[in-house]
């Protein structure tokens, strides 16, 4: 697959995405609404594992690590260098990795609980991703996408810094259909719920 599609690395971008993460009280808003659903609309483990896959410069680790059981183990990756080095500077207690949620480098059924947060808008080709988050998942999974009006995917560009960013939006059919296809064989139930943002969050349940 070529990736003319992943920019994050490109000279400048991170420095100014984490800006403008940092300085909008309606993203501050929006992290706090996701790790509000991961922390309140599930029921987590004692000490559970978790993977964030997309991880970007960590702030959402730095919302969700505060409120998770004492023992909780996370892990976080992306495919930015330059993400990872900001997440790495920031939170230096945190896990941090370079990863690729196309092959994530983990077993099947590793960790308790895997989140991947507005990733999946930016990408093409996301069936593959999905099947790789659930492969790794034993028992929740949340992702979140952007919502088509109709069935057709909606696909056009943002741009950022001079740099353009794929930027797609999918039907509730398409994305239930891509759970349905490319789960695991002990795929759960599949709960939607609507953000704020006017995104869509997923989560969907792994019978263990």
């Amino acid at each position: 697959m070529t990736r003319d599609w992943d920019n994050w690395d490109v000279s400048g971008i991170a420095d100014e995405i984490q800006a403008i993460w940092q300085n909008s009280p309606i993203e501050d808003a929006h992290r706090q609404e996701l790790v509000d659903i991961v922390l309140h609309r599930v029921t987590l483990p004692p000490e559970p594992s978790i993977l964030e896959v997309g991880c970007g410069t960590g702030l959402i680790y730095e919302k969700l690590v505060t409120g998770l059981p004492s023992g909780a183990i996370y892990t976080g990756i992306d495919s930015s260098v330059k993400m990872l080095e900001k997440a790495r500077e920031g939170f230096p207690t945190g896990t941090f990795l370079f990863g690729d949620g196309y092959n994530l480098g983990f077993e099947d059924h590793q960790f308790d609980v895997v989140l991947c947060f507005e990733v999946l808008g930016h990408i093409p080709e996301i069936e593959q991703f999905v099947a790789e988050l659930l492969r790794v998942t034993k028992n929740i999974c949340i992702f979140t996408t952007w919502p088509s009006d109709g069935e057709e995917i909606v696909e056009n560009y943002e741009t950022i810094g001079g740099v353009q960013f794929l930027h797609r939006r999918y039907s509730d059919n398409y994305i239930r259909n891509a759970i349905c296809t490319m789960g695991p064989k002990n795929l759960g139930g599949t709960e939607s719920v609507s953000l704020r943002s006017g995104g869509e969050a997923y989560i969907v349940a792994l019978h263990t």
